[in-house]
Order: structure tokens, then sequence, then C-alpha cells
């Protein structure tokens, strides 16, 4: 029999197809606490014999190896240089985005260079926020 942990309530006892059964239907999840007899200390579910059998979930984004990024990957500390140093677009033409390069262009140069300064906080912010290229590929 088993035991189970929702809401800082102890719950139970309750038999392991019924355990399985919450795990099912998402009621606990792996991380949930639970116990039964012969554990020394209440354990997350992950770490008991009720883990065997579940779906082990996809690893994060921090977990990937540098390796694994796509072979035409763009480098970011490239594209951050060329933001934060040129301003009026350079940035964008090499990540893809070329319609946006365009008008960060055009608006550099059609203003005589005042609205250079615009488009350099545009491409810090960029710089800042933009993760991967125009075709979707992550930034290596």
């Amino acid at each position: 029999m088993w035991y189970y942990e929702q809401n800082g309530n102890r719950i139970g006892p309750v038999d392991e197809a019924t355990m399985r059964s919450l795990i099912a239907n998402l009621t606990i999840s792996i991380d949930t606490l639970v116990w039964t007899n012969g554990m020394a200390n209440w354990t997350p579910l992950q770490q008991t014999q009720l883990a065997a059998g579940l779906p082990v979930p996809p690893p994060t984004p921090s977990s990937i190896p540098v390796s694994a990024h796509h072979p035409d990957a763009k480098d970011r500390v490239a594209y951050v240089l060329l933001a934060v140093l040129l301003g009026f677009g350079i940035h964008n033409f090499y990540a893809g985005y070329n319609n946006r390069a365009i008008i960060q262009l055009l608006v550099s140069i059609l203003t005589c260079g005042i609205g250079w300064i615009f488009m350099w906080i545009w491409g810090i912010v960029e710089a800042c926020t933009v993760t991967q290229d125009a075709n979707g590929v992550r930034f290596k």
C-alpha cells in the first residue's frame, strides 16, 4: 500500500494500481512525495519502483549539448556585435531578416544619419532578444 502527498496532505493508503492511475491522470507527478512500508523517508515518486515504465520527459534545452546545434547555425556573438557596433540593419541581413534589415538601412540613410540613433537602439533590443535566425535555427 502506498501513501502520497498532495497540497501538504498525506493521502492513503492506496494500492499500486490506483497510484499508477493517479500518475496516468496527472493527479500526481514524478515529483510527488510518496511512501510505502520499507521506505525510511518520503521520497519523490521518480526515485521509487513506481517510476518504472513511466515515459521519460524530453530533455530541456539547457541539457542539449552545444555540439547538437544545427550545422548551419549562425554565430550569436557575430549577430550581437553587428547589432551593437553598426546598428543600421547589417545584423538582420546576417540573420536572414532581410525586410527588417532594409527598413533599418533605409531609415538610417533617408534621415541623413539622424534615424541611425533609433535604429541603433532597435538593434540593441534585437541583440538582447533575438535567439534564432529567419529560418528558425537557434544561434550557436
